[in-house]
């Protein structure tokens, strides 16, 4: 089967729907399936970082990339032009595209209107709310989901979410029951077996016996960070050796948590390590002792899978698709968004009770093994397509 996936950015380009359409694309190669990648240019979508000098092929795919353009200031609306030609004429028997609301996604529903061949899109779905950015861009937003969303999506043979919690927002938008598939995401247990080592982490950052409390992901405006940031004293004044890892690409957020934590006299405890190599960031998980996931929104959370992996508990918000990953006193602890006291409390309770926090990582990594792994996730997509083209 030729499948051909479109997104706007693609690894080593980070973030979770990057990781989600490399996952899948190397699971289907694997399946024995000739699989393309079209995507932009950019590294960083904020601030605005184009690369020119990537490299054709990623883990034995091969990714042609275009070169992006975003609308000026507040607006902000990328588009890549020149996979129009390229989309349109693709050999491709199926299109999935990925990621609501952006330019490729369009051209892809166009490519379907004229070729009749199936089109498979993953939302990725943030709502309105829960995006990033000032008036121009929301009300740019608010004419996409008016006018633009639904005959894009009326165009998709199959919608993939990630989650049911997802597809539920996404109902704002568009609905069609017989066209919606809930297909989660997942990581690669193989390199989480065995179990990764600590000391790499450990040693970079020169932490012995100190207790840690991880975070993982984008530094980015909707990901509560600020909530962690006002817990840490009251966590510190328990637990006096505790220190926070905030592992991840700034996204000019690091100044103003670094500001706050100062004025809060907890600097000292936070380490800030920006983008790291995928060999550090798993020895991370595994160096923690609690990892948190704080944010406004999340469609998924594959960070929640790569800790509980890990053996490790997690303290994530109850918002979005994370109830379907975690579990309340199973695999964590779900806390109400923006609350500092209970985010506290709950990071507290596992940081003193080394049996709950054992007992519950354990049960993560028996759920990951058994309903999140990449190996899975492409066979229902491969099922799926194969519905599609019959």
């Amino acid at each position: 089967m030729k499948i051909l996936q479109a997104c706007i950015r693609f690894p080593p380009a980070p973030g979770g729907a990057e990781t989600h359409v490399l996952s899948i694309s190397k699971e289907l190669l694997n399946l024995g399936h000739e699989v393309r990648v079209v995507t932009s240019n950019l590294y960083k979508e904020t601030p605005f970082t184009p690369k020119y000098d990537w490299e054709p092929r990623c883990d034995g795919l091969e990714v042609i990339r275009f070169p992006a353009y975003s609308l000026q200031g507040e607006m902000h609306y990328v588009f890549f032009p020149k996979c129009v030609p390229y989309i349109l004429s693709t050999d491709a028997e199926i299109i999935h595209a990925h990621s609501y609301g952006y330019f490729h996604v369009n051209v892809c529903a166009f490519a379907r209107m004229l070729k009749k061949r199936p089109f498979v899109f993953t939302p990725h779905y943030h709502p309105p709310w829960s995006m990033w950015g000032g008036k121009k861009r929301k009300k740019l937003r608010w004419l996409y989901d008016k006018i633009v969303a639904k005959p894009v999506l009326d165009a998709a043979d199959a919608v993939i979410g990630v989650s049911r919690h997802e597809i539920d927002t996404l109902k704002d938008v568009w609905y069609d029951k017989n066209k919606i598939h809930i297909i989660p995401n997942g990581i690669d247990l193989k390199k989480f077996t065995p179990i990764p080592s600590p000391e790499p982490f450990r040693k970079k950052y020169d932490l012995k016996e100190e207790k840690i409390v991880l975070f993982a992901g984008r530094l980015a405006t909707n990901k509560g960070l600020e909530y962690l940031v006002e817990a840490s004293p009251k966590i510190v004044a328990e637990h006096p050796n505790v220190r926070f890892a905030i592992v991840g690409e700034d996204q000019g957020l690091a100044d103003i948590l670094k500001k706050k934590s100062n004025k809060l006299g907890t600097l000292k405890k936070f380490i800030f390590t920006g983008h790291v190599e995928e060999e550090i960031l798993r020895s991370a998980f595994s160096a923690c002792d609690v990892f948190v996931l704080p944010s406004e929104y999340e469609a998924f959370g594959i960070v929640l899978l790569e800790a509980n992996a890990c053996l490790k508990p997690c303290v994530a918000t109850k918002v979005g698709g994370v109830p379907e990953v975690i579990e309340d006193g199973k695999n964590g602890i779900l806390v109400e968004y923006a609350d500092t006291n209970e985010l506290a409390n709950a990071i507290c309770e596992l940081l003193s009770d080394k049996e709950k926090s054992k007992r519950m990582g354990e049960y993560g990594r028996k759920k990951v093994s058994e309903k999140f792994t990449w190996e899975m996730i492409a066979k229902e997509i491969e099922k799926l397509y194969n519905r599609l083209l019959t």
